[in-house]
């Protein structure tokens, strides 16, 4: 689902790309990347396994694979139910992400999800616009 110019915290508008998965155990997953309407340099995401309150306080290491190349690690900080990222290295690893077909993300080899861009690559395309990304 793509959300355009809607409302944020504080207040402000954003351009969100939500993103559903199914885990092998059933559980749901989404994806949510979004940039501010007014700065899109002002990038954001959240990533929930469907899990609940699984993470550790500190936040966690999160394997991402995409396409091509080698997987990357990123540490990502916990909020509530859900893992989140942002600024620059949110924007510098989900502008690659998102140019490709799939991607997928592991936490402790235990929480997996993937996402096939391919299914929605109209709404992948129109947020990279709005987004300055590619």
């Amino acid at each position: 689902m793509l959300q355009v110019n809607s409302e944020g915290r504080s207040n402000a508008k954003r351009h969100r790309l939500v993103l559903t998965s199914k885990a092998r155990d059933g559980r749901d997953v989404m994806l949510v990347i979004s940039c501010r309407v007014s700065d899109a340099s002002t990038y954001g995401v959240a990533l929930d396994f469907g899990a609940g309150r699984a993470w550790s306080l500190g936040g966690e290491d999160v394997t991402v694979s995409r396409d091509s190349g080698e997987d990357i690690v990123q540490h990502m900080d916990s909020r509530d139910d859900y893992l989140t990222l942002g600024g620059k290295r949110a924007i510098a690893l989900f502008q690659g992400l998102l140019a490709g077909q799939t991607m997928a993300f592991a936490v402790r080899r235990t929480y997996t999800a993937s996402f096939d861009l391919g299914q929605v690559s109209r709404h992948v395309s129109r947020f990279r616009q709005l987004c300055n990304a590619g």
